[in-house]
């Protein structure tokens, strides 16, 4: 056993031996072949860097570094060693690089006090200290001196005029230093040269020289470190005058005493100066008028009726002179002759007719406006307003006319200068009284007031009134008081309108409440469960029954009644009493037995009253019985009717003994009315007087609007 240890450790060590010295060949290897390859040039793509003579530059490492490294900076193929850096070791210099070389931990490369000689270029390698893998990177340091500034210089005497056409050139001379490139300008532009305008590095050439070319010229130089510039060169090329011309601020009508105006005179050509005149004699300046920029702006202020004429203006140059066109101003004038024309006839009519009137006057740029009643009026519907210039001229047409439009019309003329006014124009208008005449009845006390009421006209209209033998003839309205006493009950109350030939009527018939439509044997069908509405319509027919005279109707109060009950029937329940001045609706909810039967509707105005009937009657098609229905049903049917009807004259036998103390009748159709009604209406207004004692008191009528109808139920005792 300890034989073969021994055997065994010594292969062991000797194996580790033949390894380690395998690693030094070929670390050996790697190094020679990466110095083989830099020799040769074989690295990276190369980096251009450019330093300030004198000055320092850095060459920035931008190869990624490994943990463990070797970074070595040569020149050119590994020529000269110039620094180098293990790890984190400090760095080795060369001699000649030590004083103004550094080298940091990153790999970058500083060197300092750059002169002509450093410019060449540098590699860096970077080795893999653990699997010698090496990488490289080329820099281009270029070292350039700062620029001094170049002289512009022309081959053309500067104190002498380039001439149109005539070739220049012009040089910026930099001397023997470094540019990179050279750039003209022309009053701080680039310029931007093409086949006239030739740029030949450091010179310029026109070919020929052109009027645009005047200007001020510099010239830049530059190379990687620095920029120059030149002094300026002041080129100025000359031509003869041309394209004279003279723009006004004002154009149109100029307004003496009001406006101002500035005449501006240009012209093509070099080194021109300016010349004006009015009708040839010429202008200095001085009062109204002003020279300005170099006498290229003449100022009016004010404009005067004397510059009415042809101003011109000279331009002159050391080459020719030459004038521009006349130029004249329109002078505006004041307004005068106001006047204004009626083109209608008198007696026009509201709302039918129109009215025209014309308006013209002389002057200037003018505008028109019209006033009623001092009141301007305004271009919009009824009024429309047109305006002419050949004259002046403006019309106004009214349609349809109204009311508001009598009065005095008037039309004013403006313009900046002034305005005027023309004289009035009467415009007469007649319109018609405020809608139809109305014929009116008032029950005051124990008279009832006529009235015949069509005011509101113009002129006025003639109001006839016609009742009974008796016609009485007023402007606007005629009122005639009657007694009570008197048999007015159908009476005819007649009004009759005349204003110009246009006429309206009225005609108001003293009866009692009635409806046409209605008829008393009526029977209106009805079934168990469902509902009926009766309805009474005093309005019912008055379309169809109305003459050339209208034939309003009197309001009414209304009450309903069930059989011979003297009790009204209110609202509640399977009852709804809806009601108005002039109808009433009573409406039954889920009908039974009790339900069917007459009923009765009081209708009363201060004339009388009227009763109207209804018959409320099971309808076939909701009674009878069913053939699906056998003997025992039909039996407990008939058997629940009867229970029903006994218990209905139990009940009843109640209520007529409570209202023993409240028994009451019908009034009679002809005894006069129980209330006090007041209402307004078209063709009608009835006021009753208090009433006489009536021995029933009637379900009382309230309304919303108390200006339509108002009732005052009778005080005690009546």
């Amino acid at each position: 056993m300890p034989i073969t240890y021994r055997t065994q450790s010594t292969s062991v060590h000797n194996m580790m031996i033949r390894w380690l010295v395998l690693k030094d060949l070929i670390k050996l290897l790697c190094g020679f072949i990466t110095s083989y390859l830099l020799y040769l040039g074989a690295v990276s793509a190369q980096v251009s860097v450019n330093g300030s003579l004198g000055g320092s530059v850095d060459l920035i490492l931008y190869i990624t570094i490994p943990d463990t490294r070797e970074i070595i900076w040569r020149t050119e193929g590994g020529a000269i060693f110039i620094a180098r850096i293990v790890n984190n070791n400090p760095p080795t210099y060369n001699a000649s690089y030590v004083s103004r070389t550094q080298l940091f931990p990153n790999g970058t490369l500083r060197l300092e006090k750059l002169t002509d000689a450093d410019k060449r270029i540098y590699i860096v390698t970077v080795t893999n200290q653990d699997d010698f893998v090496a990488q490289t990177e080329n820099y281009q340091l270029g070292v350039f001196s700062p620029l001094s500034a170049p002289v512009l210089r022309s081959n053309v005497a500067i104190n002498k005029p380039f001439v149109n056409g005539t070739d220049v050139t012009i040089r910026c001379d930099a001397g023997i230093q470094t540019v990179t490139y050279y750039t003209f300008h022309r009053d701080g532009q680039k310029i931007i040269c093409s086949e006239r305008l030739i740029c030949r590095g450091s010179f310029l050439d026109f070919t020929p020289v052109a009027e645009y070319d005047s200007g001020s010229y510099t010239c830049t130089i530059q190379n990687p470190v620095s920029t120059n510039t030149s002094n300026s060169l002041n080129l100025t090329v000359y031509f003869p005058v041309s394209n004279v011309a003279v723009t006004s601020n004002v154009s149109g009508l100029v307004w003496p005493g009001l406006d101002s105006v500035s005449l501006r005179c240009s012209a093509d050509g070099t080194n021109i100066s300016y010349l004006w005149s009015l009708q040839g004699a010429v202008i200095s300046g001085g009062g109204r008028y002003t020279l300005t920029d170099n006498n290229t702006t003449l100022v009016i202020s004010p404009v005067s009726p004397d510059d009415n004429g042809s101003f011109i203006c000279t331009a002159i140059n050391l080459v020719n002179s030459l004038d521009s066109s006349d130029v004249k101003f329109n002078l505006a004038s004041p307004i005068s002759a106001v006047a204004l024309y009626s083109l209608i006839s008198t007696g026009i009519w509201a709302g039918e007719d129109l009215a025209h009137f014309y308006c013209s006057a002389q002057g200037s740029a003018i505008t028109f406006s019209w006033s009623l009643n001092g009141n301007e009026m305004s271009a919009k519907p009824p009024y429309y307003i047109n305006q002419g210039d050949s004259p002046p001229n403006s019309n106004i047409i009214i349609s349809p006319v109204s009311k508001t439009d009598n009065g005095l019309i008037t039309c004013k003329a403006s313009n900046r200068a002034n305005s005027l006014n023309s004289s009035a124009a009467n415009l007469n208008i007649n319109w018609s009284p405020n809608g139809n005449i109305v014929c009116t009845v008032q029950a005051i006390n124990q008279t009832v007031q006529l009235g015949c009421s069509w005011p509101g006209g113009k002129p006025a209209a003639n109001v006839t009134m016609i009742f009974g033998d008796v016609q009485n003839t007023i402007i606007n309205e005629v009122f005639r008081n009657v007694s009570f006493t008197s048999n007015i009950h159908g009476s005819n109350l007649t009004c009759k309108g005349n204003q110009l030939g246009r006429t309206s009527s009225c005609m108001v018939t003293m009866e009692r409440p009635k409806s046409p439509d209605h008829k008393n044997d009526t029977v209106t069908p009805g079934i168990v469960g469902g509902a009926v509405n009766l309805t009474v319509d005093l309005q019912a027919g008055v379309q169809s029954r109305a003459t050339a005279l209208s034939a309003p109707v009197f309001p009414a109060t209304f009450s309903w009644f069930q059989g011979n009950s003297s009790t009204s029937i209110q609202t509640g329940g399977k009852f709804n009493v809806d009601s108005t001045p002039y109808a009433s609706t009573l409406n039954i909810d889920k009908l039974a037995e009790a339900e069917f039967g007459e009923y009765k509707c009081v209708a009363e105005n201060f004339i009388g009253s009227t009763i109207f009937l209804f018959n409320v009657k099971a309808s076939q098609s909701g009674g009878g019985s069913s053939s699906g229905l056998d003997g025992g049903a039909i039996a407990g049917i008939v058997l629940g009717v009867l229970t029903g009807v006994a218990l209905i004259g139990v009940i009843a036998f109640f209520i007529l003994q409570k209202r023993k103390s409240q028994k009451a009748t019908y009034k009679d159709p002809d005894s006069p009315p129980a209330r006090l009604y007041e209402t307004k209406l078209p063709g009608a207004v009835i006021n009753t007087a208090p009433p006489i004692k009536e021995e029933a008191n009637y379900q009382e009528l309230t309304h919303g609007d108390k200006s339509i109808y108002h009732t005052v139920m009778p005080g005690p005792g009546r």
